[in-house]
């Protein structure tokens, strides 16, 4: 009976008379959302009178009064609270601005939709701690994550290949060279550098082969759209045996790896198709978990699984190695890992300027003074001139706070726990980030590439080592923010490209069944210069180029010009002058041209 009284008295407590008077209001804000129109507008809603929002918020009111006298045990008002606010997040994310300002208003939600975050965490404190999920259920929980998100990264890629907008560069090279390594088993590209050379010449990344197999038994461009995405959520494994190893709580691992699976720069930075950074965070965080479990020789192999996914990827296992050396003081592997990275990173810089296309240095030629030092130039004035470095950290070149929103999507999702630990040693983690910050190639600190793989590899383990030495209420607390960050932000810059491409797909399908039909009509030996939304398309051939860098020489057998963009008729001129004939005409789609007696 006591506890009746109490729970009677509760109910009318003033911080749940506040937070139920919201919570009507709340979904009040939902129910003219829901009526459509553009909410960044002021125009929006102002044909709704006072009397009518008073109204529905009273009456909502009263109905949430009647739930919490039902008896129920739960903190009924805060749920209905945070289930209001997080559909008002929904639309405004969603349907909110998609230019420049998305994530300044990215920002602002964030801040609003993290009060009611928190407030429900400890509200419901008392759920939380009786609540214990079993091994069987976080495994559960971790396996349905990865696979919704594997099925949404597939889905948008997919369907930007399906759609036509997915072009040569970078996807279209990695075509070509899947199709020449099923052949012949090398890396052999045309369409990369517009002429016949490894792909090897350009990164070296023996770890695509990993995938061959899968292109082998489905030749198609979708499965390495597929093949991203499945390695990508690979990484999951290691997420949570990390978190198992270090003793993390059931509930806390379900967070984390709600976390890693949901991570938007994890899925951002599969929009601009297939690369080999993928792998990144599958053998980083490989290499993590053998260290912390003392299993070298795992350890070891994954690490040279890291090196062979690209030559810079050597830099972050020097940051792994420095980190246990200053951290850890795990001296031998610490040397063993610096001194095999250091040398492979020396060893394949070498081979690419002597024997390839040279190191693309220019994404850091900011730090570099000499530019006949090359990559030694931004040691040199790391050394001499480190006050330099720091003018370039949060500097980009249109004078943007590109690099600081950069930043912010980067850690806020993680609730800023990477920095929460009392051993500023193990900031080193952080450091990669570094590398993106420093340059002013804008691609680098633009979440919708595929550069922050192996930072999100470090900031995860750093997640996963600060987690136990919380407290429980400030370990509460920070998961709240950074779920309420990375539900935010992927609702922000997720859900609307899978929307739009959805869009794209029902609205054109037709059209996309008819494009493939008449690529289909050139010769699959045949030699093509094509353009590049439609080389994806053909790059199942030995020899292909895209007409952007190939120009108008007539030493191809085939023409194909995409012609739903400007430009396309000079082209075509340019071919017919030289001998070639049209085979195909289709208005406003393609235009396709054959040479004479081809």
């Amino acid at each position: 009976m006591k506890q009746s009284d109490d729970r009677f008295h509760a109910i009318w407590a003033r911080d749940r008379l506040i937070c139920r008077l919201v919570a009507a209001w709340s979904w009040f804000a939902v129910f003219v959302l829901t009526r459509g129109g553009d909410f960044t507008e002021l125009a929006f809603g102002q044909d709704y009178s006072f009397y009518l929002a008073g109204l529905w918020t009273l009456g909502g009111f009263f109905f949430l009064t009647l739930m919490a006298l039902a008896g129920h045990p739960w903190h009924t008002d805060s749920w209905f609270l945070l289930g209001g606010a997080t559909v008002c997040v929904w639309h405004w994310l969603v349907g909110g601005p998609q230019d420049d300002s998305k994530y300044l208003f990215w920002l602002a939600v964030c801040a609003a939709y993290i009060v009611f975050v928190l407030y429900f965490i400890h509200a419901n404190g008392e759920l939380f701690r009786r609540w214990s999920p079993g091994r069987r259920t976080v495994i559960a929980v971790a396996i349905v994550a990865a696979l919704a998100s594997c099925i949404i990264i597939s889905t948008i890629t997919c369907l930007r290949y399906l759609t036509f907008a997915s072009p040569n560069y970078d996807f279209g090279i990695f075509v070509n060279m899947f199709h020449n390594m099923r052949e012949s088993g090398l890396p052999m590209v045309t369409s990369e550098r517009d002429g016949l050379l490894s792909h090897f010449a350009v990164h070296i990344s023996p770890t695509y082969y990993l995938l061959l197999p899968f292109y082998w038994l489905f030749p198609s461009p979708l499965t390495l759209q597929i093949g991203q995405a499945v390695v990508l959520m690979l990484g999951m494994i290691p997420v949570v045996l990390l978190a198992r190893h270090f003793g993390l709580s059931g509930k806390t691992t379900i967070v984390v790896s709600l976390l890693y699976a949901f991570f938007p720069a994890l899925c951002t930075g599969c929009f601009y198709d297939i690369h080999e950074n993928c792998f990144l965070p599958l053998f980083l965080l490989l290499t993590f978990y053998f260290y912390e479990t003392r299993r070298p020789v795992p350890m070891y192999l994954s690490a040279v699984c890291v090196l062979g996914v690209k030559e810079d990827a050597a830099i972050y296992l020097i940051v792994f190695a420095l980190y246990l050396l200053l951290s850890r003081r795990s001296y031998l592997h610490g040397l063993l890992l610096l001194v095999m990275s250091g040398g492979w990173f020396v060893l394949a810089t070498h081979l690419i300027n002597t024997y390839g296309d040279g190191v693309l240095s220019n994404r850091i030629d900011n730090l570099i003074y000499d530019p006949d030092m090359g990559l030694l130039g931004v040691i040199k004035t790391a050394l001499v001139n480190p006050g330099f470095l720091l003018t370039q950290m949060f500097t980009t070149s249109g004078g943007t706070w590109d690099k600081v929103v950069y930043f912010l999507q980067m850690l806020l999702p993680l609730g800023f726990l990477p920095f929460c630990t009392k051993k500023l040693s193990r900031w080193l983690l952080i450091a990669p980030m570094l590398i993106n910050l420093f340059t002013r190639y804008q691609y680098l600190y633009d979440l919708g590439f595929q550069y922050h793989f192996g930072n999100t590899a470090f900031l995860m383990y750093a997640v996963i080592l600060n987690l136990p030495e919380l407290s429980r209420t400030w370990r509460r607390s920070l998961l709240g923010v950074a779920a309420a960050c990375c539900l935010c932000l992927y609702l922000c810059a997720v859900v609307p490209r899978l929307g739009s491409y959805v869009t794209r797909w029902n609205d054109g399908k037709e059209t996309y069944a008819r494009m493939e039909e008449l690529l289909d009509t050139v010769p699959e030996d045949a030699s093509v210069n094509c353009s590049t939304f439609l080389l994806p398309h053909m790059a199942d051939r030995s020899e292909i180029y895209e007409i952007g860098y190939h120009g108008d020489k007539p030493d191809v057998d085939y023409v194909v010009i995409d012609a739903r963009y400007q430009g396309w008729r000079d082209t075509m001129k340019a071919y017919l002058a030289q001998g070639y004939e049209v085979q195909t005409n289709e208005p406003g789609l393609i235009v396709i041209l054959r040479r004479a007696g081809a």
